[in-house]
């Protein structure tokens, strides 16, 4: 009388599918990656210290973020890529914003053009602005970034456009003019550049960790009986 041979070793352990842990992750880098560097570059524009640390420190752990889920190399070039990005939308989302909800103060006057020593000891020029409308009274530093000209004298007439929310630091308004074309196509090339590294470097992660994984499914396998 014969027996049928049990199989040895147990069951073989319940496998996961790769993709239920690659999408995640995936969306979280190609979108969640862009919309949080755009809100720290939102961030920088306020002229506040601690919004600027906040959205460093934001922006530095959403990048190293991104480097871990993308792997060594493609995490590399999208950390540098993310970088470049949040240079470039930080003032493109301010001058959108000017131009959609500054306040225009026509008419308005320079009373004074001051300097002050910038960054490697460069002389920049400061301008005292003074408004004329119903908040007449009120003066407003301008600085060169906002349109203020090293030739620009006392009792010149200029436009100020004022953020009402205060976010953003008043500007001349040849400042508030929009989004410039250059910096769209910057921005467009940028995403681009990083959505398409982020891709990449997931699509080699998800590769690898299938790689991976069967791998260690093929060592859980029991050994086949003899006899």
């Amino acid at each position: 009388m014969t027996t049928a041979p049990t199989a040895t070793g147990g069951a073989a352990p319940p496998t996961r599918t790769p993709g239920r842990r690659w999408w995640p992750g995936t969306l979280w880098v190609l979108v969640g990656t862009p919309l949080a560097l755009a809100g720290c570059g939102w961030l920088g524009q306020d002229a506040g210290l601690l919004s600027t640390l906040l959205g460093v420190v934001v922006a530095l752990l959403v990048l190293a973020a991104a480097w871990i889920l993308c792997g060594a190399k493609a995490g590399a070039g999208v950390a540098v890529l993310g970088f470049a990005f949040l240079l470039f939308v930080g003032p493109a989302l301010g001058d959108h914003a000017m131009k959609e909800r500054g306040v225009r103060h026509d008419d308005a006057v320079i009373t004074e053009v001051s300097t002050y020593r910038g960054k490697g000891g460069e002389r920049r020029p400061v301008c005292t602005v003074a408004l004329t409308d119903i908040e007449r009274g009120r003066t407003v530093e301008v600085g060169d970034t906002g349109g203020c000209e090293p030739d620009f004298t006392p009792g010149t007439h200029v436009t100020l456009v004022d953020d009402p929310e205060g976010h953003l630091a008043p500007r001349l308004s040849d400042k508030a003019e929009g989004v410039a074309p250059y910096l769209l196509w910057t921005l467009a090339g940028l995403l681009t550049a990083l959505e398409t590294c982020a891709l990449y470097g997931r699509l080699r992660q998800r590769r690898r960790h299938g790689q991976v994984t069967s791998l260690l499914r093929r060592a859980s396998e029991p050994f086949p009986s003899s006899g």
